[in-house]
């Protein structure tokens, strides 16, 4: 454990080994297992959906599916840690797969329910990217729903595009030939060069919540940035979302700033669709 650590950083680099050490890992291999129990049999996973909003009109116009995974005990487990396994041991594509799969029927309960038109965001890694059958289990999951690929949204953080950008490009390039949007989540985060972001073919520029964050401090540096990625983006013909906004400054400053688009805590929490629909009526009436 100790050698594997002190070769996963810069050359000369050393360990000591620890008891701690052995118990992290353990727990990371239980809990791997449990994953991998719970992609293999459905078990405690569910989706939840946090509002995409117009700022201008207020208007609904999309939803981000995250993933949410119950623990035996009955308690959420923190994305961070089991999408990051999920990820490292392969189970990130059948994951992946039924979270598009149940977020593209959502879409169709929505129709039903009256909550017409709206688009729904899912989250992509590179691995799902290199899976030779992410193209076809896309293609059957739209199918069997019916549901427009216009109103599915796949996003990719800016580090992930970089990490393969051949691979990357041409699955995106298909993607967009299917009618799917693309986003670029977190952007800003990930530093690459304007030059590459130009060849990607793309629909929406995601601003980070920590630029949101940011915004009104006696910095301002969050301001900036939120400007430059808004003016980037309208220069290129992209629209722009903003994400992690908590308070109504927040939401004003970025709407006098010409950002069409946000969704965070203000408006509601990432929670479940009865939940969602709830909260939705209530919209509506009030």
């Amino acid at each position: 454990i100790a050698l594997n650590r002190a070769k996963s950083g810069d050359r000369g680099r050393w360990h000591y080994y620890t008891t701690d050490m052995a118990a992290a890992t353990r727990s990371r291999l239980d809990l791997l297992h449990e994953l991998r129990l719970a992609v293999e049999h459905r078990r405690g996973l569910e989706l939840h959906y946090q509002p995409q909003i117009e700022l201008v009109s207020g208007r609904v116009v999309g939803a981000e599916a995250l993933i949410r995974w119950r623990g035996g005990d009955g308690s959420f487990i923190r994305p961070d840690l089991f999408i990051s396994l999920a990820e490292y041991s392969g189970l990130i594509v059948d994951l992946g797969a039924w979270v598009f799969e149940t977020a593209v029927e959502e879409l169709r309960v929505w129709d039903s329910a009256g909550l017409t038109g709206v688009r729904m965001a899912i989250n992509v890694s590179l691995v799902q990217f290199r899976d030779p059958l992410f193209l076809t289990r896309l293609r059957a999951a739209l199918d069997k729903t019916g549901i427009a690929p216009n109103r599915i949204e796949l996003e990719i953080t800016e580090s992930v595009a970089m990490l393969d950008a051949e691979t990357v490009i041409a699955i995106l390039t298909e993607l967009k030939a299917m009618g799917i949007q693309i986003a670029i989540d977190d952007f800003g985060t990930g530093f690459s060069s304007l030059a590459y972001l130009h060849r990607l073919p793309i629909d929406r520029l995601k601003i980070d919540r920590a630029f949101v964050r940011d915004l009104g401090s006696a910095r301002a540096s969050g301001a900036s940035i939120a400007q430059t990625v808004i003016g980037l983006g309208q220069s290129l013909g992209l629209s722009i979302i903003a994400e992690g906004i908590e308070t109504e400054d927040q939401a004003q400053l970025l709407a006098a700033l010409g950002c069409p688009l946000a969704q965070g805590f203000l408006y509601s929490r990432p929670v479940d669709s009865a939940t969602f629909m709830a909260w939705w009526k209530a919209r509506q009436q009030s």
